[in-house]
């Protein structure tokens, strides 16, 4: 079953523990809510967010939002903030848009960089266990999200692209 790792250690470490990962914490916050302001406010901050992107010739998108049912929705909240920092800051700085309380400052900026490298290590480890199974990589190719696009940006080899897609119509002409 489920083991909180946390819950085993004593109160002294796990209290050291909260303490030390409450600035990632605090900057993982600022990005949800700030992605959560923006998309639920439909008559002024998403037309702002929209003149903005268009300002920074960046492609028109919403920011993805820390999901605690998605395993690494987390990682992608991460990368478009960082793809996307110049719009944040942005956005962030206009008093007009009552964003100030989501405004990073430069260190908090370098946590989500470090908090993001961390976790593509992890889940370039996690997305390496494909080769040792066929449902393995039907499972990631058939990532809503992802599909093969992550494999391609992650620098994946064009062969073991090629047979994953090919492992996944082979399957789905088997069962089909």
């Amino acid at each position: 079953g489920w083991v909180d790792e946390m819950e085993r250690l004593p109160a002294c470490e796990r209290q050291a523990v909260r303490k030390s990962v409450g600035p990632i914490r605090f900057v993982l916050v600022k990005l949800c809510k700030l992605a959560f302001k923006i998309i639920h406010s439909t008559t002024k901050l998403l037309p702002a967010w929209y003149n903005v992107l268009n300002k920074c010739k960046l492609s028109q998108c919403i920011m993805p939002r820390d999901v605690a049912t998605c395993w690494n929705s987390t990682f992608d909240m991460l990368t478009f903030a960082l793809t996307y920092r110049e719009a944040i800051d942005i956005i962030c700085a206009d008093k007009n848009m009552d964003l100030r309380d989501y405004e990073l400052s430069e260190k908090e900026w370098e946590l989500a960089q470090q908090l993001c490298d961390v976790l593509k290590k992890t889940l370039n480890c996690y997305y390496s266990m494909t080769d040792w199974s066929e449902v393995y990589r039907i499972a990631m190719v058939l990532h809503p999200r992802h599909k093969l696009s992550y494999f391609k940006e992650a620098g994946w080899g064009a062969q073991w692209i090629q047979a994953a897609e090919s492992i996944v119509r082979e399957e789905f002409e088997c069962s089909y």
